[in-house]
């Protein structure tokens, strides 16, 4: 079975920042996320790990290729 990437937006953090950045999960925590910014914005770059809490990631929903009308 194939992973396929966590992907998410980043909401609330360092004051705003980095708010509505595209980032994918790294880890998960009992504290929060890791996550790999997919973006540049500010003094952040795209490719930086960011710590952040339970409130500051939101996870995307998955689109899987069943969703797609039969043809």
């Amino acid at each position: 079975m194939r992973k396929y990437p966590v992907l998410g937006t980043i909401t609330v953090a360092f004051d705003g920042v980095l708010d509505g950045v595209q980032a994918q999960l790294i880890r998960r925590s009992k504290l929060g996320y890791t996550v790999e910014l997919l973006e540049a914005k500010d003094a952040f770059h795209k490719g930086d790990h960011v710590e952040l809490s339970l409130a500051e990631f939101t996870i995307n929903p998955r689109k899987s290729g069943h969703d797609s009308p039969a043809l």
